[in-house]
């Protein structure tokens, strides 16, 4: 279900994830990485406990899940699932999300943005990992086939 085209973009994008509660209400959090499990169809995205209250009191109401994730390029695609857990991040994940931040660090000083602004946000080591299961991925790149589900 997480197709091998959507990798580099998991691997190199930006990742942002939404919920919404029953009555419709929404959060947000920005990651700071991903750990891509392709046997079982599972994107278990890092983040801070200290972003994620709201974010996690929605998910265990209605349990769904919107992740995006978009390189500087535009590439961009839209996976939807259904949340599983929340995980203590190991020292694997740790070093993963090191990797990644540092990436996008560099990514985004590249642009234009300073250094303190790039570390400001990127620069904070994640504490939970929100992992939920792929049903549905969608192309979000701009051009004739956004918003079409890969593997229709």
């Amino acid at each position: 279900m997480i197709p091998d085209l959507t990798l580099s973009a998991l691997e190199n994008g930006f990742g942002h994830f939404g919920v919404a509660s029953k009555n419709n209400k929404t959060r947000h959090v920005d990651t700071l990485g991903v750990n891509v499990d392709i046997k079982n169809s599972t994107l278990t995205c890092y983040a801070r406990n200290d972003e994620t209250k709201e974010v996690l009191e929605f998910l265990n109401e209605s349990g769904r899940i919107s992740f995006f994730v978009g390189m500087i390029s535009h590439e961009a695609y839209n996976f939807k699932g259904q949340f599983v857990e929340v995980i203590n991040l190991s020292r694997d994940d740790l070093e993963a999300s090191n990797i990644y931040r540092n990436k996008i660090v560099d990514t985004i000083t590249s642009i234009g943005m300073s250094k303190e602004g790039a570390l400001s946000k990127y620069g904070v080591i994640p504490d939970i990992g929100i992992k939920f299961k792929v049903d549905k991925v969608f192309v979000q790149t701009p051009g004739p086939d956004a918003g079409k589900e890969i593997g229709e």
